[in-house]
């Protein structure tokens, strides 16, 4: 059984009546990472097809669990084997070699075997048990790490047999800020692009700035609104996107701590806004991970200065800059939220 997929939503593509709240824009839906995409415009969007077959080659070639780039990438490193990625492919891991690196360890894209023993590369999750104790005690004695890639001339080995990419935690935004380029080089000046939940936009919507509304990580609906200010990204991670049921009734959340190889449950969700979609898609899992008394100081060390917290206990915490920003539907919320 598996949770609800990422989800934090435009709200006139959510919050009732939606269909009002939507009018004037064009709206395209596709199916991509696992969940519904949508691109939306207060006009038809020149160049949308060349976007959307991108978009799916991206989806395609860097799942960690199908034929593709990155599997024949995975099987050298598997190997012992040089793997020649393509250029996207390559800055990407750099990309997430520094956020590895800058996260101590929080973020880590090399923790693919541990992703598929706990289940998580299925498309349908199911109540299959938790790894044997054995095995969690190696990968914590010595878990991969992406500092373990060896680079040379374009070409990437690893020098840890276990090392296995999966890119669950930053491939989207990667490909939300790929997208957002293409389009503005094809002149077009207002967009909003949701990828399974995770949001990038520019300009502004039908009527004004566009309004995202973020998901109430406890049940339906919406926590909080906010609207864009220029180009920029807001990116959830949340226990709630995607989960299985254990055999003796404990739920296991998707997003895994690399060093405890256990599902990370301390939080509820981390909503990050930032200019770089791929580094706020990395930075929301890597707070998620960092857990109520890490996320703070992990913030600051990201160069993170709008980040929302909703913990376990539904009480929620934000950055200053974020908070003045935000228009909390639920007033219990706003009144308990904690400014840092």
């Amino acid at each position: 059984m598996g949770g609800p997929s990422r989800r934090s939503l435009l709200a006139a593509a959510l919050a009732a009546p939606w269909r009002v709240q939507a009018e004037g824009l064009v709206r395209e839906t596709r199916e991509l990472f696992g969940s519904p995409c949508q691109l939306l415009a207060p006009r038809p969007v020149a160049g949308a097809l060349s976007c959307w077959a991108r978009l799916g080659e991206l989806n395609a070639q860097w799942n960690a669990w199908k034929p593709g780039t990155l599997g024949r990438v995975n099987d050298a490193l598997r190997a012992g084997r040089w793997a020649e990625p393509p250029a996207d492919l390559a800055a990407l891991l750099r990309l997430a070699q520094r956020a590895e690196r800058d996260s101590a360890g929080l973020f880590n894209a090399g923790l693919g075997a541990l992703v598929g023993a706990w289940g998580f590369h299925a498309d349908r999750l199911d109540e299959r048990p938790a790894p044997a104790a054995a095995w969690l005690q190696r990968w914590r004695a010595a878990p991969p790490s992406l500092a373990l890639l060896e680079w040379r001339a374009g070409r990437v080995r690893s020098t840890h047999p276990a090392l296995q990419l999966d890119l669950g935690g930053i491939a989207k935004g990667w490909a939300l800020d790929e997208a957002l380029d293409t389009l503005q080089r094809q002149g077009v000046r207002d967009a909003l692009l949701d990828l399974g939940g995770n949001l990038a936009a520019f300009g502004q919507g039908a009527d004004g700035p566009w309004r995202i509304g973020l998901r109430n990580p406890f049940g339906a609906g919406l926590l909080a609104t906010l609207q864009t200010h220029g180009r920029e990204a807001v990116v959830t991670s949340g226990t709630y996107e995607r989960w299985r049921r254990l055999p003796d009734g404990r739920l296991a959340t998707h997003v895994l701590d690399p060093a405890a190889a256990q599902p990370a449950q301390a939080l509820a969700s981390v909503t990050v806004v930032h200019a770089s979609a791929a580094w706020a898609d990395a930075a929301a899992t890597a707070l998620l991970v960092a857990g109520p008394a890490r996320w703070q100081a992990l913030a600051a060390r990201l160069g993170l200065d709008q980040v929302l917290v909703v913990g376990a206990d539904g009480r929620a915490r934000a950055h200053g800059r974020l908070a003045q920003r935000l228009t909390f539907v639920d007033e219990a919320v706003q009144r308990d939220l904690r400014i840092v």
